[in-house]
């Protein structure tokens, strides 16, 4: 092949370019509009987010287009320049097939072994600082199957292109020359001028756009502790010293002496955190759901007003897989890939450095720490139960210990306890370590810290352990902390009425000078609330149908499948174990009837249409892992 055309073979294919730069750019805005509606976010009146989803897609897609162009093209001029050795008589066709095949068996066999071992190689990866972000690369074992099986169609296919051409190549050079001929048109080749034009100024006005907009708002850290019941505390009156760290928050912060939480288990609970909303109108009752994209977050919201956003789990339940990484820039999934294993310090780790490498940014943070949810694991360190000679293994499960409840005593009891309370000082060093980072970079006082609680959890008060199932105080009364540097008047406060976690979003989006009528609640900071002191809080347990309401000291419990009702007054009765509901004292028959027509409001709530996901074996696998299903 002569220079010169070997010149106007290049110059020929522009053409393949300029048609990758145009369904780049049609394709990225295609996702985009997709996003878009998919999310509401015209409904929202989120434009921002409008232009950084346009920005981010056409980008995006435009890029990588551009490189499949060049990989044709590349494609293209190999067989060009091999084609003298394809159709000399170098090698026999015999001879090329087996090569082939030959080829395609071994690839193959390697993305086989590869789509076989894949969660063997994700915590391998995951234990490297240097490839952990590939561990989070797919959400599900559908998502790895998509991508290999894609890879292993391109190389297929390529070499499918390779035999083929040492065979027709006559045929198959007319095809290719015809099909260049069309793309080097002049309107082709104007249109992808006119993207790359686009492209380069849309990124340019992004670009200033975003540093005109910077937020004014102080940084937000959201911290949400896993299965941490707020009695456990000292800061609420636990006398072990289990939260020392967590007590330091609460003395410069407000303490909220009882919050409670919209559901008994993690996914409902979080997602109301998240969006504002109970889980009736959430509709994420059952494993097999997922937040519906169309739902308004907090982090959707925050990127919308240009902060950074970064989210790092330790709880598959928390995972992009139940649709929690919506708004999100950045999402770290860090779960337990076996029961025995803590998290909370390379959670702390990541969280770290996310606030490292923004410190100089405004962020909202999302730090979700795991490790008092059961297995409860010994550490040494604490050492709360080394006192212990019973039976019971220094890991303890509460699907195991559900088992063998009815053989326990007062002892092995004890050690349990002494095992969760174990588990959250574990966490609490952890998360006393993410505070002290804010000091060390300079931003404590210009940092809010919310943390709080999905739920508790039961040691026998109902005659069972773990949570998920009731609406009693253990597993729905969490700790709620609001640390904010930039008003001093809020150092040390203990609020005593009763508040909903849900009312988090709002407070966020107030205590950051910015407001959203779609987000539910009131500021849990501004104590002086028309709505503050009005004391009614609601949580539920949607697949058991159990709904509870509580106002003030009085508590009412709703069974509507067996229509069974609870009335409890917690002044009286903290422990909940004598049922007034058919009480026939004047003034306990008044909190009945109001408790139970307040109940109506939340059955005439709409629920959102609900989001299904199927199980793989390998999610079955970690809710197993978790004790989430046996």
């Amino acid at each position: 092949m002569s220079k010169g055309s070997f010149k106007k073979i290049i110059f020929s294919l522009f053409g393949v370019i300029s048609v990758g730069l145009i369904l780049g750019f049609l394709y990225g805005l295609g996702v985009s509009i997709s996003n878009i509606f998919n999310h509401n976010y015209l409904y929202y009146q989120l434009y921002n987010l409008i232009l950084l989803d346009l920005q981010y897609n056409i980008t995006k897609y435009f890029i990588i287009f551009i490189l499949i162009a060049f990989i044709i093209i590349a494609l293209i001029l190999f067989f060009k320049k091999m084609n003298p050795w394809i159709t000399g008589s170098r090698i026999t066709s015999i001879k090329k097939l087996y090569l082939s095949i030959f080829f395609i068996a071994s690839i193959i066999i390697l993305l086989g072994i590869c789509y076989f071992y894949f969660v063997d190689i994700v915590a391998f990866l995951k234990v490297s600082p240097a490839t952990e972000w590939l561990g989070n690369f797919t959400k599900s074992k559908q998502d790895t199957s998509f991508i290999f099986s894609a890879i292993l169609g391109l190389v297929v296919l390529l070499f499918i292109l390779f035999f083929a051409y040492s065979i027709w190549h006559r045929a198959l050079e007319n095809v290719l020359d015809n099909i260049s001929k069309r793309m080097n048109s002049g309107i082709i080749k104007s249109l992808g001028i006119a993207v790359i034009g686009l492209v380069i100024f849309f990124n340019v006005f992004m670009f200033g756009y975003t540093r005109l907009n910077t937020p004014e708002g102080p940084n937000i850290i959201l911290i949400s502790i896993d299965t941490l019941r707020a009695d456990r505390l000292g800061s609420y009156g636990y006398e072990r010293d289990t939260s020392p760290n967590m007590d330091k928050l609460a003395e410069k912060g407000v303490l909220f002496e009882n919050a409670f939480s919209q559901a008994p288990w993690t996914l409902p609970s979080m997602a109301s955190m998240h969006t504002s909303l109970y889980p009736t109108q959430i509709g994420v009752s059952k494993f097999e759901y997922r937040i519906n994209d169309k739902l308004l977050t907090i982090a959707e919201y925050m990127k919308n007003n240009f902060y950074n956003t970064f989210a790092v789990v330790s709880n598959f339940v928390t995972s992009k897989f139940f649709g929690f990484e919506q708004g999100f820039d950045q999402f770290e999934e860090t779960y337990r890939l076996k029961a025995d294993e803590s998290s909370s310090k390379v959670t702390t780790d990541k969280a770290i450095r996310f606030i490292q490498n923004n410190k100089d940014n405004k962020f909202f943070l999302w730090v979700h720490y795991m490790d008092p949810h059961g297995n409860y694991i010994n550490h040494d360190e604490f050492d709360y139960g080394s006192e212990y000679a019973g039976s019971l293994p220094s890991k303890a499960g509460t699907a195991q210990l559900n088992k063998i409840k009815d053989t326990l005593d007062t002892n092995d009891l004890s050690y349990v306890k002494n095992l969760y309370d174990e588990e959250i000082s574990y966490t609490d060093k952890y998360i006393g370590e993410l505070i002290n980072s804010l000091s060390e970079l300079g931003i404590e006082e210009n940092t809010i810290i919310i943390l709080t609680a999905d739920h508790g959890e039961e040691f026998l008060e109902r005659t069972r352990f773990g949570h998920g199932e009731t609406l009693y105080q253990e597993l729905i009364h969490v700790p709620l902390i609001i640390y904010n540097p930039l008003d001093t008047s809020t150092i040390g406060k203990r609020v005593t009425n009763n508040v909903e976690v849900r009312y988090i979003a709002k407070t966020i989006f107030e205590l950051t000078n910015l407001n959203n009528s779609y987000i539910e609640g009131y500021n849990l900071l501004d104590i002086n609330h028309e709505n503050s002191s009005d004391g009614i809080v609601y949580s539920e347990q949607c697949e058991k149908h159990l709904k509870a309401v509580l106002v003030n000291d009085w508590k009412l419990i709703s069974n509507s499948e067996d229509n069974i009702f609870e009335l409890y007054n917690l002044k009286e009765d903290p422990n909940e174990r004598s049922n007034q509901f058919t009480s026939n004292r004047e003034d306990t028959t008044q909190v009945r009837d109001m408790l139970t027509a307040k109940l109506l409001d939340l059955d005439n709530l709409k629920t959102a249409e609900i989001k299904k996901i199927k199980l793989e074996e390998e999610d079955i696998k970690k809710l197993k892992a978790l004790g989430y299903l046996q």
